[in-house]
């Protein structure tokens, strides 16, 4: 393995950028679930998720992103550490406050993803407020 990674260097730059991805998602995930509330958690999620569907997808973060969820809500609810009747309370009131839009149970729309950053606790650029 370090023979190969001595020879090409590219992959060597490329599984260091893929470590230093992963070490971020798990920090962010140790703050989604140490620090935030029910509803900082969700919008979170879903924050994660839209990000990383326009990622998969090519497309930025700009203008309504739209993404099937993953997981049901009993499963995100015991991913959050949340009951499911927290999880579906507050999923309803990102829908009624107008963070997010729902087609059926799992499509989500985000008309506005700044807005689902600030509803997590993060500022536009991902990092945390203070």
């Amino acid at each position: 393995f370090e023979d190969m990674m001595m020879r090409t260097p590219h992959i060597a730059q490329r599984l260091l950028e893929m470590t230093l991805d992963e070490l971020d998602a798990a920090r962010e995930w140790m703050l989604v679930l140490g620090r935030k509330t029910a509803r900082e958690k969700i919008a979170s999620l879903l924050s994660i998720i839209a990000r990383r569907d326009a990622t998969l997808n090519l497309a930025g973060v700009e203008g309504p992103l739209e993404f099937d969820l993953p997981l049901t809500r009993e499963a995100m609810a015991d991913y959050l550490g949340l009951t499911l009747e927290t999880v579906s309370r507050q999923v309803n009131a990102l829908k009624r406050d107008g963070v997010i839009d729902l087609v059926g149970k799992r499509h989500v729309i985000v008309p506005d993803f700044d807005r689902l950053s600030e509803e997590a606790g993060d500022d536009s650029d991902g990092g945390m407020l203070s």
